[in-house]
């Protein structure tokens, strides 16, 4: 992982904790002071030489960009355990946390940010954090234009963090990425931490698939979004489009659920879900087409793995299934391309009609615009080889 991904999940740390661009300057400063940008394990930790790093260290049981220590004790973590010490954006919370209650707004000087840094980190060096203060600022204007961007008011409440997994390719090959699918993931239904759960199952590269993002929801209705795959790079998820394709996983799902399955269980994730589609299509220059079946519709634009089987014909997969609300997904994208709200199509109720004679006396277009009597009479004309339909009046008793 490059140096600009580690930042830019420190800055996402940053805003989703509100910390502003001076406690953003200071946690680069303190990366650049305990670790140099590596991701490191620890010789001392054993769980920690499991998890992807740069660099294996030996200092104390400190691990991951901010050097912090995997000790437990009163039952509780000193920072962390060693995966969450050693994800870049959950070692960042740890940090940020701690700085937030610290006056590092009124640090204004170099030497005194350095300060608030050594107050948390307890460094046998507390002038370096001061000394490497500018660089961090140079990088951090570099990444940030100097503030950290304003939170899109339009963005759907979700929790986000990585999981990386190995299963990719590294770029695209030089293909243009003109698609983003959907898919289900079959299993880790009902399980409140689904998105994590098929993260961790697919991290290693002995399961031979992946998909950029995970998303799931939990009984409280809350959305969880995890990425595994940059999506500058290829997941290993749609066989022969994969170069062309970023594509996104409802964890906890299944393919033969029904339109109330969907909405009643995933609603809130497939409005995440669409939002996610469209940042994408907004930076891959992607049209936000949403292409459901019976697939009319072509790529370029959003569609799910069931267009690559009978569309691409590759694979045999079905999903998203039948059941998949496309209206509702179609309007929130709509929602979040243009700022437009359209409103999801009911789903169709049985046509009322009036008394039994009103009945009689209809014609109906499914009939060939023959009343009730008319196509009885043309049945039994075609049953007794009798000529009886076209005959007016009727038989009094």
């Amino acid at each position: 992982m490059t140096n600009d991904v580690y930042a830019r999940q420190i800055i996402q740390a940053g805003k989703d904790l509100g910390i502003t661009p001076r406690g953003i300057v200071i946690a680069f400063a303190t990366v650049y002071v305990e670790a140099n940008w590596l991701n490191y394990a620890n010789s001392k930790v054993p769980e920690s030489l499991t998890i992807p790093h740069d660099a294996v260290g030996s200092d104390g049981k400190s691990v991951g960009l901010f050097q912090q220590q995997v000790v437990w004790g009163n039952g509780a973590w000193w920072w962390g355990s060693a995966a969450d010490c050693m994800d870049p954006y959950k070692s960042a919370r740890l940090f940020f946390q701690r700085l937030a209650t610290k006056p590092y707004q009124a640090a204004t000087t170099d030497v005194a940010a350095g300060a608030i840094a050594q107050s948390i980190q307890g460094s046998a060096f507390p002038d370096r954090y001061a000394q490497r203060m500018a660089e961090a600022q140079r990088y951090y204007d570099r990444l940030a234009g100097g503030t950290v961007p304003d939170v899109d008011p339009n963005r759907p409440p979700y929790n986000e963090f990585p999981i990386w997994s190995e299963n990719h390719y590294d770029g695209r090959s030089g293909v243009t990425i003109d698609a983003i699918f959907l898919h289900t993931s079959e299993g880790f239904v009902g399980r409140d931490d689904a998105a994590e759960a098929l993260s961790l199952w697919y991290q290693p590269k002995s399961r031979q698939v992946a998909y950029h993002y995970a998303v799931s929801q939990a009984s409280d209705g809350g959305v969880t979004v995890v990425d595994n795959v940059d999506t500058d790079d290829a997941s290993w998820s749609v066989l022969s489009a994969n170069n062309r394709s970023i594509n996104l996983c409802f964890a906890g799902t299944q393919a033969a659920w029904s339109r109330n399955d969907w909405i009643t269980k995933f609603g809130n994730a497939i409005d995440v879900a669409a939002y996610l589609a469209v940042q994408d299509c907004k930076k891959y220059g992607i049209p936000t087409n949403v292409i459901a079946p019976p697939y009319t519709g072509r790529i370029p634009g959003i569609s799910d793995h069931r267009y690559v089987t009978k569309v691409l014909g590759d694979g045999t997969h079905t999903d998203l299934g039948d059941g998949f609300p496309w209206d509702v997904f179609t309007a929130a994208v709509k929602k979040y391309a243009t700022g437009e709200t359209a409103t999801p199509q009911p789903e169709p109720k049985p046509v009322v009609v009036g008394p039994a004679d009103d009945q009689l006396n209809m014609r109906f277009h499914c009939l060939g615009d023959r009343t009730l009597v008319e196509a009885v009479a043309v049945l039994l004309d075609k049953e007794l080889g009798t000529n009886n339909a076209g005959k007016p009046g009727v038989v009094m008793q």
